[in-house]
């Protein structure tokens, strides 16, 4: 009975031994090899040592390799975002500024070309490109609109068939600081959060139009009857800024 049992137990061995094989072989094969060379050379403990904190330190730097190559891998998209980002801003300030200046040339020549009464009948015209024009720029931008607006005197084209050509236009936060708008027309404009610092505002059409917000200082020369701050402008001393909140 124990022979058949030292049999069992050696076929049993076999067995396990065959269905393992086939996931770890190789490595006990490399095992094998590694042992038999150890005890054929009698290699010294101290190589042993050498070789096995040799393997150690190879390992560790092949670690190292592998975590810097991942995590410049994981650097790159963020760099790659922060240039795409940088690319878009400056692509949208070169569109803002080609609309600018297309406008400015478009409208310098219509004027040099037209007469007064002309220039009037096309009032609906300018209206359209200008509040679309105004539309696409930024404040400063915006800005340079209204300047030219200004000393080329159509902002005090108005009459009851012909509205302001700010009529219903775009001007939150605009900086129109130390701009002279005397006699302009400015009904329904939309002036919300605009800086009017040192700004002539005298003789100016409100009419309907949406200061609330916007600041000014002592050096705003207004009519002497207009009250600011019962259209809802806020004063701000000669060195406060004017900021206003896009968030609103």
């Amino acid at each position: 009975m124990k022979t058949e049992r030292k049999e069992i137990l050696k076929i049993h061995e076999v067995s396990s031994t065959k269905k393992s094989a086939d996931l770890d072989g190789c490595v006990a094969k490399i095992k094998e090899i590694v042992k038999s060379i150890i005890v054929s050379s009698e290699i010294p403990k101290a190589a042993i040592v050498a070789v096995i904190a040799a393997l150690i330190t190879a390992s560790a730097i092949f670690f190292l390799l592998i975590v810097g190559n991942f995590t410049y891998g994981l650097s790159q998209p963020i760099y790659q975002l922060s240039g795409l980002a940088g690319n878009f801003d400056v692509t949208v300030d070169y569109h803002r500024q080609a609309i600018l200046t297309d406008y400015l040339k478009m409208m310098t020549q219509v004027i040099s070309e037209e007469n007064s009464k002309q220039i009037k009948d096309k009032s609906p015209i300018f209206r359209a490109m200008t509040q679309t024009t105004l539309q696409e720029l930024d404040s400063k931008r915006k800005r340079y609109i209204i300047m030219f607006l200004q000393d080329t005197g159509l902002l005090q084209i108005s009459s009851r068939k012909q509205p302001s050509l700010l009529l219903g236009a775009n001007l939150v936060g605009a900086n129109l600081q130390g701009i002279s708008l005397r006699s302009a027309n400015l009904q329904g404009t939309n002036l919300a959060g605009a800086d009017l610092r040192g700004t002539d505002l005298r003789d100016v059409n409100f009419t309907n139009a949406n200061l609330n917000k916007s600041c000014y200082n002592s050096l705003t020369i207004f009519d002497k009857e207009f009250q600011p701050s019962a259209v809802g402008m806020r004063e701000v001393t000669k060195s406060q800024e004017c900021a206003w909140n896009t968030s609103r």
